[in-house]
């Protein structure tokens, strides 16, 4: 891989892995979203759309979290399966 990829383009590259790092993200059971406002507290809204593969939700997630935010209950997509009870 690196032969094919990097070593024609970044020819003083190595192919020797100087340091690495980990990504830590936070996963919830069955890896599933949660868009939810927090039990107890109406006035808070929790999103945990992480589980390493929210970022390709991103915009629709940001919809709805303005909407839930700005009009209070209502949103355009259906967050049910997203709850805290889900």
């Amino acid at each position: 891989m690196y032969r094919e990829f990097v070593e024609p383009y970044f020819p003083g590259a190595t192919g020797v892995s100087e340091r690495t790092a980990v990504c830590l993200y936070t996963c919830v059971p069955h890896a599933r979203f949660v868009i939810d406002r927090l039990p107890g507290s109406e006035r808070i809204i929790v999103a945990s759309p992480c589980s390493g593969h929210g970022f390709k939700h991103s915009a629709a997630i940001g919809q709805a979290l303005a909407e839930l935010a700005t009009d209070g209950k209502s949103t355009a997509f259906d967050l049910s399966k997203f709850n805290f009870a889900a």
